[in-house]
């Protein structure tokens, strides 16, 4: 009597060898490997497994933000397209790091980072200028992101008036601002320059009376207190100027271009991501902040909104978002180069900034993304090597666009037997259920067996 159980036991045992053994079988295609396209490959490796072996070679790619991990343009896009794995579904291996725009450019320069943010194009450019080995790959914003801001009481009232009392600055004027005082007529040198903290209250508190600031923030801060100010507006007074830039090393680009493609491609569908769905973005990004830099949920989301809003309205119409105008960053050069910062021949533009990356990674503003067996409708799009790279379908075209959460009825039909939906997919689902129901039937029937053996 004592050896019943022992008998369900063993029944039990060979009823899970059978199941390990047919999902084992049934699992993946005999011989498939992830490595060289199989289902559970990345889905670049499964559309174009040369360029996947291409962005591979590419090795580590260590991107560097401007400001911590803070919901800006050129951090919150990579911080999302890092998150959601899209850097991964291109064969990329991207570490983004916390990071100061003004801090970029020397470690991406010596090829320490392959990619970074900066504040403008200007920034770019006096960089360049200096002899630094980086050049523009991204320019989302096409106008000025900061603003100079007075007391609503002040006797400031026009811009000539600035000289009458200290500036306070966090570590330099922006440039934009540089631009419109000069266009002012004035005198840069005899504004009196105080060094502040990030905290804007400074200008009701202090013998401050004029405070560059990033449209994105203070204003914010400051309008939530209560107090009152006027601002003159750079990009209102038409200062041609620039914002969220994304500059990668000069030297790795021209190694490793397709790399550099691929990673802008996954930041603006990252873009497009945390523009549908500014929350679930900047919840992804407070997760990542230091929590000495005080971030809250509200305030960082008032400063993607309002910096994605400035980025859509600058885009013109037909461009996609972050693409590069070389005509527009020369105009932005001469203002360098008529407030003394730079040489008159001291920067190319076709050579500080390369529009090729965003370019072709798009149809006119439709992302492309990487769909293995898209069927007839395919797209192919040419490299910046001129080479032909692989079948793409679009994004849907108008922005915001894309879900974190994806929709009912958004995926797409498997391509292959082991992806979701395919035939082994369906035929391992059979048999964990038919090994399921061959256990319990196997231990129902021994029970009963050892309970007549019993009576």
């Amino acid at each position: 009597m004592t050896r019943r159980p022992r008998r369900v036991t063993t029944c039990a045992l060979v009823a899970l060898a059978a199941l390990v053994a047919i999902l084992t079988g049934c699992g993946r295609d005999d011989g498939a490997d992830a490595t060289a396209g199989g289902g559970d490959a990345p889905v670049l490796a499964r559309a174009d497994p040369d360029r996947c072996a291409a962005n591979r070679a590419a090795g580590p790619i260590t991107y560097l933000t401007g400001f911590d991990f803070g919901a800006t343009v050129s951090i919150l896009d990579v911080v999302v397209a890092d998150e959601l794995g899209y850097f991964a579904d291109l064969c990329l291996d991207v570490t983004v790091q916390p990071g100061l725009s003004t801090q970029n450019v020397a470690p991406l320069s010596a090829g320490r980072a392959q990619l970074a943010g900066v504040g403008s194009f200007s920034e770019v450019a006096v960089a360049s200028a200096a002899g630094a080995d980086i050049e523009a790959v991204v320019v989302f914003g096409k106008t000025s992101v900061e603003q100079l801001i007075v007391e609503a009481g002040s006797d400031i009232v026009e811009l000539a008036d600035v000289p009458s009392a200290p500036m306070g600055v966090k570590g330099a004027i922006p440039y934009s601002i540089r631009a419109m005082l000069a266009a002012a007529g004035v005198d840069e040198g005899s504004i009196t320059q105080i060094q502040v903290d990030f905290n804007p209250i400074v200008l009701f508190e202090t013998d401050i009376e004029t405070l560059p600031v990033s449209t994105s923030n203070e204003p914010r801060q400051l309008a939530d207190q209560g107090f009152e100010f006027r601002v003159f507006d750079p990009g209102a007074l038409g200062v041609t100027s620039t914002f969220g830039v994304i500059a990668a090393n000069r030297e790795f680009a021209a190694a490793h271009p397709t790399a550099v493609a691929d990673f802008v491609r996954a930041v603006a569908r990252g873009f497009r991501e945390a523009s549908a769905d500014p929350d679930a973005a900047v919840a992804i990004s407070l997760d990542r902040s230091d929590p000495d830099l005080f971030f809250s949920a509200e305030s960082e989301r008032f400063r993607w909104e309002t910096e994605r809003d400035l980025v859509v309205a600058s885009t013109p119409a037909g461009q996609p978002v972050g693409a590069i105008d070389l005509d527009r960053l020369q105009a932005e050069l001469d203002g360098l180069v008529e407030l003394g910062v730079i040489p008159a021949d001291g920067v190319d533009v076709a050579s500080a900034a390369d529009p090729g990356f965003v370019a072709s990674v798009h149809d006119g503003p439709d992302l492309l993304w990487p769909e293995p067996g898209a069927g007839d409708d395919d797209q192919v799009v040419v490299g910046i090597d001129g080479a032909t790279t692989t079948s793409l379908v679009p994004l849907d075209r108008d922005l915001p666009l894309g879900r974190i959460i994806p929709a009912p009825n958004s995926g797409r039909a498997p391509d292959s037997p082991n992806d979701p939906g395919g035939w082994q997919q369906l035929l391992v689902l059979g048999a964990i259920v038919g090994g399921m129901a061959l256990i319990v039937g196997l231990v129902v029937r021994e029970a009963r067996r050892a309970r007549r053996a019993t009576r």
